[in-house]
């Protein structure tokens, strides 16, 4: 654990999640050693929302601008990239940034949000600091980024007037798929390391990180950032952060119908939590980020998630393949975040 958040905190919930084995069957180490694509399934049918089979779905991805930054001795490429949604089949475009004379580099994907057009395309400046491309091409990797409101409206009546079964896909998993959709293509472009593919993703994007990384093994990194209930933290480990209730109600269209349902105000009664999806993750790299002031996302209940789901990656001997930070500050994606995933990826051979 990096970082100087109060020891007392987070020691505190170790001793809480410390005699999980003696829980309720949610907050054991148990689950983690059931077949990991029953662990997919409890979170589709639970929270995320079980996808259909797309059946005729034709995936195409076309480059239709690609140009030289000089400035950051860098090729940018922008790409325009098909999938599924509720609401049928759109059309996005991914922004990519490729080291020049590398060869194939690894690359860190990113769901992101609306950035003003002037600075994201300065992002090679430094002038996002969420996505500090500059700092990210200067360690050798590549780096990918769209803008999630391009594939589905973050709104919470986006999916009315619509037919959901009580497992229906949200919009968690729509952008998850889409980040999976960049990763396709990705697989296709010599400027890419396919085996080194990272999502990273900051509060609903850190939860959308987290489910297509724990969706979709091609990425072999997985950065939920301040990610928060039903991203990493645990929904009961929690400490005056979000609610299901909370959550639910302001974002109905984020999750399957039945995860209100089924879960509103019984956090604490959950059959399942968050530490199985991160040890879903297992052997693959695993870094989660938190804040010390991001109270709403509850940072020691993050850790305490992350804690529990290190068993896993014990049972694999890969106990050196996750790690977790906290850094001063509150709720947000910073280029110190992106410096522990960076650290960690070269640590880890990348």
């Amino acid at each position: 654990m990096n970082g100087n958040i109060p020891k007392a905190i987070f020691i505190m919930c170790a001793l809480l999640q410390s005699g999980a084995a003696d829980a309720a069957p949610s907050n054991g180490v148990l689950p983690l050693n059931k077949d990991r694509d029953a662990v997919i399934k409890v979170f589709e049918e639970n929270v995320y929302g079980v996808r259909p089979k797309f059946d005729g779905f034709v995936p195409k991805a076309e480059v239709v601008k690609e140009e030289r930054i000089e400035a950051a001795c860098a090729v940018r490429k922008t790409v325009a990239l098909n999938t599924m949604t509720p609401l049928g089949e759109v059309t996005f475009n991914a922004t990519a940034y490729f080291p020049e004379g590398k060869g194939s580099v690894p690359v860190f994907v990113m769901p992101g949000f609306n950035v003003p057009v002037r600075e994201f395309a300065r992002a090679h400046e430094g002038a996002v600091s969420r996505w500090p491309v500059d700092l990210i091409l200067s360690n050798g990797f590549g780096t990918v980024t769209f803008n999630y409101n391009d594939v589905l409206k973050d709104d919470e009546h986006v999916l009315d007037g619509i037919e959901r079964a009580p497992d229906a896909w949200g919009a968690v998993s729509t952008w998850a798929l889409a980040t999976s959709r960049v990763a396709d293509w990705l697989e296709t472009e010599p400027l890419a390391d396919k085996s080194r593919l990272a999502v990273v993703g900051l509060s609903r994007l850190g939860k959308t990180a987290l489910w297509a990384g724990a969706t979709d093994t091609r990425f072999a990194m997985v950065c939920p950032t301040c990610s928060g209930l039903f991203g990493a933290r645990m929904a009961t480990r929690n400490l005056g952060g979000e609610t299901i209730d909370q959550i639910t109600s302001k974002f109905p269209h984020w999750f399957a119908p039945q995860c209100r349902d089924k879960w509103a105000g019984k956090d604490w009664e959950l059959p399942f939590d968050q530490h199985w999806l991160l040890a879903s993750v297992a052997p693959r790299l695993l870094a989660v980020g938190s804040a010390e002031q991001d109270w709403w996302a509850c940072p020691s209940a993050e850790f305490c998630s992350w804690e529990c789901a290190r068993q896993r990656y014990w049972e694999f001997n890969a106990g050196d393949n996750t790690t977790y930070h906290v850094r001063h500050g509150g709720h947000g994606l910073t280029p110190e975040d992106w410096k522990e995933y960076i650290d960690f990826a070269k640590k880890r051979g990348w």
